[in-house]
């Protein structure tokens, strides 16, 4: 396993910005960009149809990108360096969790330093992006967390060999795959270098409060975890996804 950061130029930033500001998306997905850059102007760009929008971040983020090109520059050298130091342990912890060996296995994995403040990853190409405002150690949490999903989802899918077009939000698959973060993560080699594991910012907010039968779920899972090999812990855990469906789509739905 390895990676590399990467500035790929803000026509990338405004194309993944845009994936997240389509009309029927909540204020969960929508809002971070205008709150982290306050000078954009919500109601008019909201106002905006599409191509619009495109012509307004482009003249927005074009003097942005400029003004911060030796802050970006900085950004590219600290997240590849702290990737390097800690890779080893990163691996060691992983290939344990997972029980695989991962050294021929995602190796050419590409990290966007993007403008977006959602970090969206995509498992067709190995990529996903990290906000330009992490530090180095915030970089390396969203790209811990990131890199579990690589990781969970390419066990499952060589387990239950079922659709990649399954792994993607609304699905059940996928909201598994954001709490079980969690399970993974409590491994003190990977929450002791992620700076959001103890600022409760490792899995999405309302995971936090969903709880079954009084008591919260990602500590439900995290037992489970602990007492079954991995392929036991990703039916087990599917499954008592299915029993509670509804309750978890409908705290989720009041939490966004």
């Amino acid at each position: 396993m390895d990676l590399i950061y990467k500035y790929p130029g803000k026509e990338y930033s405004i194309n993944s910005i845009l994936e997240f500001q389509r009309d029927e998306q909540s204020a969960f997905w929508s809002e971070p960009l205008f709150h982290f850059f306050p000078n954009i102007d919500r109601e008019l760009f909201k106002s905006f149809n599409y191509s619009q929008r495109v012509n307004y971040l482009n003249e927005f983020f074009n003097k942005f990108s400029m003004e911060n090109e030796p802050h970006i520059n900085e950004k590219i050298i600290k997240y590849n360096e702290i990737w390097k130091l800690y890779k080893s342990q990163i691996v060691d912890a992983l290939e344990e969790a997972f029980e695989i060996n991962l050294d021929n296995v995602f190796n050419n994995m590409v990290v966007y330093i993007s403008f977006n403040p959602i970090s969206p990853r995509y498992l067709d190409n190995d990529s996903f992006d990290v906000f330009f405002l992490n530090s180095e150690r915030g970089a390396l949490g969203i790209s811990l967390h990131e890199i579990i999903h690589f990781v969970w989802f390419y066990i499952w899918n060589n387990h239950f060999n079922d659709n990649y077009e399954e792994y993607e939000t609304p699905n059940l698959k996928w909201i598994l795959s954001e709490m079980v973060v969690d399970s993974i993560m409590r491994d003190d080699r990977l929450k002791s270098i992620n700076p959001y594991f103890n600022d409760g910012g490792c899995v999405y907010s309302y995971f936090y409060t969903l709880k079954i039968d009084d008591e919260p779920i990602l500590d439900i899972l995290y037992d489970m975890y602990k007492k079954m090999p991995i392929t036991d812990f990703m039916e087990k855990s599917y499954e008592l996804c299915l029993i509670h469906e509804l309750k978890i789509r409908k705290h989720i739905d009041e939490n966004e």
